[in-house]
């Protein structure tokens, strides 16, 4: 599992001189597993998952899934406010298509969520969770 950076907290000096932290970061978010439920194309797609419009996973290429296939992702994100994941099909011609996503806040969940990804016959299940930094 990839580990969020604690180098996104940084010090700050304050007018009087005094040093504080100042938090960048606020949350993680944790992208436990992606289940193919129907794929866009006929029997496979490769998939692509951006968090912010920055790759995530895999970290380089596109990952190859089919029908009933469920893969551990195990990558964390750390973000302040909230972070849209995009769940992309990668194309031989033309552009690669954005299959959707969802926008999550710092304090959308409680322990484990997980988000359904649809459209056009497709379906895919993004399993995740987020914990706020202290």
């Amino acid at each position: 599992m990839r580990q969020w950076d604690s180098s996104a907290l940084i010090e700050v000096e304050a007018c009087s001189g005094e040093r504080k932290k100042a938090k960048e970061v606020v949350a993680v978010l944790t992208m436990d597993r992606l289940r193919c439920e129907n794929p866009q194309d006929s029997d496979f797609d490769e998939i692509m998952i951006q968090a912010n419009g920055r790759q995530v996973w895999p970290f380089t290429g596109w990952f190859t899934i089919g029908t009933g296939l469920e893969v551990p992702i195990g990558v964390d994100v750390a973000f302040n406010g909230e972070v849209t994941v995009v769940l992309y099909d990668q194309e031989d011609f033309g552009t690669d298509d954005d299959l959707g996503g969802v926008i999550i806040s710092e304090g959308d969940t409680d322990g484990q969520a997980r988000f359904d990804i649809t459209g056009g016959g497709f379906h895919y299940i993004l399993t995740y969770r987020v914990k706020v930094v202290d």
